[in-house]
């Protein structure tokens, strides 16, 4: 595009503009230097088509849409959030990555549970809600479940030995909380001399400096990946 055609661009032509230009750059720099986080980030993607178009030939689809909290979370949770993990990862917002594998994995437990816990429920949004009402006994009171509770449930009922749960404590810990995230700036400045892309501006180019954090969130991926298909298995076998 020449000088005189860019003039009349307005400023969100011009953001697109660089946004493209960032992405293509930015996938150029993974399949060169961290190829498998790349390849954990398309598999996933594949993963969830799979597992909708599984939903999809089934007999009842369309009723199991309205009655199946998993059903939810495989067409509104993991077909959307495994996309936009792509397109955060090529944008170079490694931190939006991590949060979205955060939501679908805390969606994949609490769906699975409110599927398991409610069965005689028509509506997947009752069998969540109920859910979430659920209590534990502290002290001899009566208090909320918290996330923490219904992963630990899940791994055992799902026979994970805690690996949901470590995951989620990894994810909380290092990219969800403020203490996380402040860390991770200072520890790479310190150590490598020069900030994370990421906590610049949105979009950004990867550096080499950047390669353990792209990793990371591959070897994160991938640990979700075999969760959702153990998870996915038991499901079938058990409540289909």
């Amino acid at each position: 595009m020449t000088e005189e055609e860019t003039k009349g661009n307005s400023p969100a032509t011009e953001w697109i503009d660089r946004c493209y230009r960032v992405m293509k750059e930015n996938e150029e720099f993974l399949r060169k230097n961290s190829e498998e986080t790349y390849g954990e980030v398309i598999d996933l993607i594949n993963d969830a088509i799979n597992l909708v178009g599984f939903a999809v030939k089934r007999k009842d689809g369309k009723e199991e849409y309205i009655k199946r909290s998993m059903t939810f979370f495989l067409y509104n949770i993991l077909i959307p959030l495994s996309s936009t993990i792509s397109t955060d990862l090529l944008t170079g917002n490694l931190p939006a990555c991590f949060m979205e594998l955060r939501l679908m994995l805390e969606s994949l437990v609490k769906c699975y549970l409110a599927d398991l816990r409610y069965p005689e429920q028509s509506f997947f949004r009752e069998k969540f809600e109920l859910l979430e009402k659920e209590t534990k006994e502290r002290s001899g009171k009566k208090i909320p479940k918290r996330e923490h509770d219904f992963l630990k449930e899940f791994d055992e009922i799902v026979k994970l030995d805690e690996k949901s749960i470590k995951l989620w404590g990894k994810l909380s810990k290092d990219w969800i909380h403020t203490r996380g995230v402040m860390a991770r700036i200072v520890n790479q400045i310190s150590e490598k001399s020069t900030p994370p892309s990421w906590a610049l501006v949105i979009p950004m180019n990867y550096t080499i400096a950047d390669l353990d954090a792209i990793r990371e969130l591959g070897k994160r991926i991938s640990q979700f990946r075999k969760l959702l298909k153990a998870t996915i298995k038991k499901y079938r076998k058990e409540l289909l």
